[in-house]
């Protein structure tokens, strides 16, 4: 089984929320690919100790692991 692909789009996947999540702790001002609304960075969502990077409608959900 050829897993070259699936690494691809995991690895592009993996780099974008990067470029995403570094533009935003810069305080840069990013909009979701889909609805074109402001992202937003949470570090504090819940005491799972998780941060969200997020847009309005929820198009755009990126859950971040702070531990």
């Amino acid at each position: 089984m050829d897993f070259t692909t699936l690494n691809k789009k995991t690895s592009e996947s993996f780099s974008k929320q990067r470029n995403i999540l570094k533009k935003l702790a810069k305080g840069q001002t990013i909009h979701c690919e889909s609805c074109n609304g402001v992202l937003t960075l949470d570090l504090l969502t819940n005491q799972a100790k998780q941060g969200v990077v997020r847009c309005q409608k929820g198009c755009t959900e990126v859950i971040l692991d702070l531990n």
